[in-house]
Parts: C-alpha cells; sequence; structure tokens
C-alpha cells in the first residue's frame, strides 16, 4: 500500500464507519474502478487493490487500507482453463468454493440489474478434501454485457476488477491470524503446561494473602521454587483460584455460624 493511500485513510473523520449496500457498491465502487469517471467524489482510497488469490484469508486484514469486521479489496480474476469462463478460485493454501448460484443486484428504484453477487466460503487444502473454514466472502462483479473484450486470445485474465467483501463469521482476527481470546487462550495454556511443576499445591495456598501468596510462589532465589520467567497469565490464573479458595472458606465461616445460632 502506498502512503497516499494511507494518508486519504487516516484523514477519514472521527467516528467513521464504512457499511455500504450492495448497489453502492456496484454503482459507487466497483463500477467507478472499472469505468472511472474524473468527477466522482466518493473514490477516495478505501478499498485496496489486492489480488485476494495470491494470499490466505486471514492475511488479508492486514492488507486492507480499512476494516473492522469485514474488509474491502478490489481484485482480478483469472480462468480456470484457457478457452472457458470458469474463474479459478485456488488460493495460497486452500481455495475459495461457492455456496449458491449467481445473485442479481437489483436497483432500489425500478428493477434495473446492476449486477452480481456470489458467496463463497474459503477450505484449507486442496479439492475434494479441503477442510471447511470460517472465512467467508461476497464477491460483486459487473453484468457480463457491459464489457467489450480486449484481451488477445488465449489471456488467462478473466476480470479485471471484481470488488471482494471478506469477513470471518465469529470474532475480529488479530493480525497473527489468532481469534481474539484464541491467543490468549493459547498463551495460558502453554503457560501452564510449563510451569505446572513448580506451582504449589491448594493446601500450600490457602489462607495466603496476594501479596503473600506471590512472594510464596514467585519469590526469586526461593530454595523451594527457584527462579523461572513466570508469565503474567499465569500469575492471573493463580489469582483466580485464591479467589475462588477464599470465597469457599468464607461460605463455610458463614455455614458454621449459622448453625451456632441455631443451636
Amino acid at each position: 500500500m502506498d502512503g497516499n493511500n494511507r494518508s486519504n485513510v487516516a484523514n477519514l473523520p472521527p467516528g467513521f464507519r464504512f457499511h455500504p449496500t450492495d448497489e453502492e457498491l456496484i454503482i459507487h465502487y466497483l463500477n467507478q474502478k472499472v469505468f472511472p469517471s474524473s468527477n466522482h467524489h466518493l473514490m477516495f482510497s478505501i478499498i485496496a487493490d489486492v489480488n485476494i488469490y495470491k494470499f490466505n484469508p486471514w492475511e488479508l486484514p492486514d492488507k486492507a487500507l480499512f476494516g473492522e469486521n469485514e474488509w474491502f479489496f478490489f481484485s482480478p480474476r483469472e480462468r480456470k482453463y484457457p478457452n472457458g469462463t470458469r474463474p479459478n478460485r485456488a488460493a495460497a493454501s486452500g481455495y475459495w468454493k461457492a455456496t449458491g448460484t449467481d445473485k442479481p443486484i437489483i436497483s432500489s428504484v425500478g428493477s434495473q440489474c446492476l449486477g452480481m453477487k456470489k458467496a463463497l466460503v474459503f477450505y484449507k487444502g486442496r479439492p475434494p478434501k479441503g477442510v471447511k473454514t470460517d472465512w467467508m466472502m461476497i464477491e460483486y462483479r459487473l453484468l457480463d454485457d457491459c464489457f467489450v473484450s480486449q484481451r488477445p486470445k488465449g489471456s488467462m485474465q478473466l476480470d479485471d476488477w471484481v470488488l471482494c467483501r471478506v469477513s470471518h463469521k465469529g470474532k475480529a482476527p488479530l493480525a497473527g491470524g489468532y481469534l481474539q481470546g484464541q491467543e490468549m487462550a493459547i498463551q495460558i495454556t502453554i503457560g501452564i503446561n510449563e510451569y505446572d511443576h513448580q506451582l504449589p499445591t491448594m493446601d500450600q495456598m490457602v489462607g495466603l494473602e496476594s501479596e503473600e501468596l506471590d512472594e510464596k510462589v514467585f519469590q526469586e532465589g526461593s530454595p523451594e521454587y527457584p527462579p523461572t520467567p513466570i508469565d503474567t497469565s499465569v500469575r492471573e490464573v493463580l489469582k483466580s483460584i485464591e479467589r475462588v479458595l477464599s470465597v469457599g472458606a468464607l461460605d463455610e465461616l458463614v455455614m458454621a455460624s449459622s448453625s451456632d445460632d441455631a443451636v
């Protein structure tokens, strides 16, 4: 992405959200990308030019100019076969598979068909044994009769541009490909597996204050627990256990007091 594109996005007004309708995507974005006009004011750089078939879908959010839970791209399409019109859906470590037939996008004023859209899902691996993922895409394209073919015979280029709306079913992904919360869960699991042989028993933790627990478990130089780099997530797990034990002890005291009053 060039600096001008990032600068334009940075200048968007506070609170800006990009939630275009299908009709708006066709008229104001894809149509203007394919047939640009000098007086069109909406075509500031909000949609990146990316060949999405060169990447895995979890790599695409970092390449988008803008987006939170969905990301938009202008992408070319290639033919699967030299003499056919079927698009090549192979992409990096997998492929995109259509989930239904093309659906027309009808103008809100009248009954004019503006373009077509298709829903696709990403599968890891190679067909027919691919593994379905939660990555989805809606692909928008203009009608075939909008174009006059000027490509040389045998060209593998099917479309100069289609508009792709990529999303993930669930929470928004992080840069590393993990989902929100998944990365923390992995860190906690790794931390517990690494340090569980050094953690004190439940009996040793009962009755300790938070500060005493920290000193008992994490104090450097302790002969019982040698110095180790303790992960913050493990510390939080221990404190959660301590709070649960403390609540249980308090319940026992309340029950004992109620029994004495009854007697």
